[in-house]
């Protein structure tokens, strides 16, 4: 059976993805996933401009534009440890090779931006997550969130949701494909010549937007246990850890521009030798945005996969800090 997952648009204070899309469950094997749409826009009244190829500068992205990038793709629940490396490893039902690299726009929502500015403000940010305050229904006006409608799913069989939240055959619960959303922001380097930086000085993160880590990664219960008991196979935990950040970045009560940590900084403005019809100076930069269902969360299973989810990200200018 092929399950859904549509992504459906809202607006946000910088921009706004929307996409409808077919995904498949951790177990499926040869299901397939298709995007059929999505939208990014600019708020007219932001100080950053942004472009999907450096060239073409604007406050609005259209749905041309973006369709020429999701024509055809497909996605599947992944799983990544440094959010640019994305693994499908399902569960072996049968004695073969099943890993295989996520293909970006194919599998995953995979995005590069670009980003300008002529004022002093040089850092970007991803800011204030709104998640908790609203609901898919009664979404925020403004804020970095992710929002699903949720699904009501009767289980086949007893399991541990969580370490004291036994779920019994035939329960009836809603549960949401908002809690299984990764994001992975990572910096990139333009092709400007005055950005001399080496790439090891380029950030990067990844995020989860529930910020439970008790309902996060490679946990006994939620999602691996009720495929242990569902399917009656031994599912090996991943070894390697996902490292997230806690939170977004936080700002002085003082100075709403200035940072008081880099939790969530995406990139860095370098001058270019270009400017604007007031002779100001641009500052560029470029930052790589993915979305994923991650496999291994806790709450990825089954019941997630008929959800609607809304998303929303706000990105923020800010005066460089030392750390």
């Amino acid at each position: 059976m092929i399950k859904k997952l549509y992504i459906t648009a809202l607006s946000m204070i910088l921009l706004t993805l929307t996409f409808t899309t077919a995904t498949f469950a951790w177990v499926s094997m040869g299901e397939t996933n298709r995007v059929d749409g999505f939208q990014l826009t600019m708020n007219q009244g932001s100080n950053l401009e942004f472009s999907l190829d450096g060239i073409n500068w604007s406050s609005e992205i259209t749905t041309e534009q973006v369709n020429q990038i999701w024509r055809g793709a497909r996605l599947m629940d992944l799983t990544s440890t440094d959010g640019t490396n994305f693994i499908g490893n399902r569960i072996q039902l049968v004695d073969a090779e099943l890993n295989f690299e996520g293909v970006p726009n194919g599998n995953y929502i995979s995005l590069e931006l670009y980003v300008r500015s002529t004022t002093r403000y040089r850092d970007v940010y991803l800011v204030n997550n709104v998640s908790s305050t609203g609901t898919f229904d009664s979404p925020p006006t403004r804020g970095t969130y992710v929002l699903s409608k949720g699904v009501p799913f009767r289980s086949p069989v007893t399991f541990n949701l969580g370490p004291d939240d036994i779920v019994f055959e035939n329960e009836i619960r809603t549960y949401y494909a908002k809690d299984a959303i990764r994001i992975s922001i990572s910096e990139l380097k333009t092709d400007n010549p005055l950005d001399t930086r080496d790439n090891s000085e380029l950030v990067s993160f990844i995020y989860d937007p529930t910020e439970n880590p008790d309902r996060g990664y490679g946990k006994t219960y939620g999602g691996v246990d009720y495929l242990r008991k569902s399917k009656a196979v031994f599912i090996q935990l991943p070894t390697t850890p996902q490292p997230l950040i806690e939170r977004l970045s936080n700002f002085s009560p003082d100075n709403p521009y200035i940072p008081l940590d880099t939790n969530s900084k995406v990139a860095t403005l370098i001058a270019t030798d270009q400017v604007n019809n007031q002779n100001r100076t641009y500052y560029m930069g470029k930052f790589r945005l993915n979305i994923w269902i991650e496999g291994w969360d806790a709450d990825s299973f089954d019941a997630i996969y008929e959800d609607t989810l809304l998303f929303s990200f706000e990105f923020q200018s800010a005066e460089s800090i030392d750390i």
